[in-house]
């Protein structure tokens, strides 16, 4: 499994050197709902900044909280 955004070595919003890595696998087991889509998927989304296929995978500041990535996320995503 590859490492997300490896070239994001610091908080994008508070520039903190605290980030945290979450990453794993869910195979068959994974729903994504939000106020403009719901998606029913046996796999990650793809294009929604936390992984794809059957991987979640996303950093986050463990100072503000700041899921990091490229946002914000366009509504029409697959």
């Amino acid at each position: 499994m590859e490492s997300t955004d490896n070239h994001i070595n610091f908080c994008q919003t508070c520039k903190s050197l605290r980030l945290a890595e979450v990453s794993g696998k869910v195979d068959d087991s994974c729903s994504f709902i939000s106020a403009e889509l719901y998606k029913p998927s046996y796999y990650v989304p793809v294009n929604m900044g936390i992984g794809g296929g059957s991987y979640i995978e996303f950093k986050y500041c463990l100072d503000c909280g700041q899921i990091q990535g490229e946002f914000p996320i366009p509504i029409q995503c697959s």
